[in-house]
């Protein structure tokens, strides 16, 4: 069995992603950020599809260093991990819910509100990463064993297509009347485009297609250059889908798929950082960041008297930033030294 190579370059982006998406929220539920400053943070867009591909390119790196049974011992593993993953920081959320029903009165339409988002989506927001990646990987994993190529990629192209053109275009694609009750059909059981089979999937497919060397004919030369060209063609795509009024969400581009490929493969090829310490450290508090950041940036404001995030908010915008920034990394830091002596902490990331 072959050793899975370390990639320090995945480890640190993976930290500044998770930081982007951190700010990105910040910027839209508590600064308010208006003009270039919240343009910068919604760098953030490219967070989540960057975490699929990584994760993606992470799973099938370490898969195919192993015999027929190792695969799926691995896949089995690997699920249960998600799974729990899961499973713990939905509880943790869910106290944070259940006291909000108390606090507001509680009635039928919440619990069963819950259980749609929960079955359908996910059971609080940001944490609807985990789900979607083990259907995005799990789909990934049994075409990849059962379909030919062409009927793989094929399948994960429409998907991208479909998920982005509903996703990020929804008000070009809705003027005919019966796309339109399709597509409010499809929101009122679904809620969301951006999940497990029209997001996750084409993305976990890039991790596969870099886990093979499906790009190993372009050169760190090439690959920089078309990393910076797809991101700058995102940006404007963004800018245009706002402008245009295409619709209200930019995070389901289409020139995303061709930036996430490159800035991947160009991370990949980059071994201008040496392994260290630190870096795994940076892996580990990117998951936490993610996964944890909703605790502080609205499950205990929720439960805290309004006069709290009233207070928060009269802040100067710089200020707001720093606090939520460094309350989450403290906390993601102080968890992940707990886990050193209470193991079951490592469930969480």
């Amino acid at each position: 069995m072959q050793e899975r190579k370390i990639y320090p370059s995945l480890d640190i982006v993976k930290f500044i992603m998770a930081l982007l998406i951190l700010t990105q929220h910040t910027a839209n539920e508590w600064a308010h950020s208006t003009g270039l400053v919240h343009a910068f943070f919604g760098l953030g867009n490219f967070a989540v599809p960057f975490f699929f591909a990584c994760s993606g390119f992470l799973f099938f790196s370490k898969f195919d260093t192993l015999d027929n049974q190792g695969q799926k011992d691995y896949y089995k593993k690997w699920s249960i991990r998600i799974g729990r993953m899961y499973l713990v920081w939905s509880l943790i959320y869910f106290c944070f819910v259940f006291a909000g029903w108390v606090d507001r009165g509680l009635n039928w339409g919440q619990p069963a509100q819950y259980l749609h988002r929960a079955l359908v989506f996910s059971t609080y927001a940001t944490i609807w990463f985990l789900p979607a990646l083990w259907i995005g990987v799990s789909i990934v994993y049994w075409m990849r064993r059962h379909c030919i190529k062409a009927v793989f990629w094929t399948t994960a192209v429409l998907l991208l297509i479909v998920g982005n053109l509903f996703g990020s275009y929804s008000n070009v694609m809705t003027h005919n009347d019966v796309v339109k009750s399709a597509y409010d059909w499809y929101m009122d059981v679904f809620i969301t485009w951006r999940n497990g089979l029209f997001n996750a999937v084409p993305y976990v497919a890039i991790g596969l297609l870099l886990a093979n060397d499906g790009l190993n004919k372009i050169s760190m030369r090439a690959s920089l250059p078309l990393t910076v060209l797809f991101c700058g063609a995102f940006i404007i795509e963004a800018f245009c889908i706002i402008r245009f009024h295409f619709s209200t969400a930019t995070d389901m581009g289409f020139m995303m798929y061709p930036a996430i490929l490159f800035m991947m493969h160009s991370l990949i090829l980059w071994d201008g950082v040496r392994p260290r310490p630190i870096w795994i450290h940076c892996r580990n508090l990117s998951m936490l960041i993610f996964l944890g950041q909703r605790l502080f940036l609205s499950a205990i404001p929720g439960v805290l008297p309004d006069r709290v995030s009233e207070y928060i908010r009269a802040w100067p915008e710089t200020c707001i930033y720093l606090f939520f920034v460094v309350v989450v990394l403290c906390f993601s830091i102080m968890v992940e030294r707990l886990s050193a002596k209470y193991r079951f902490l490592k469930m969480l990331w």
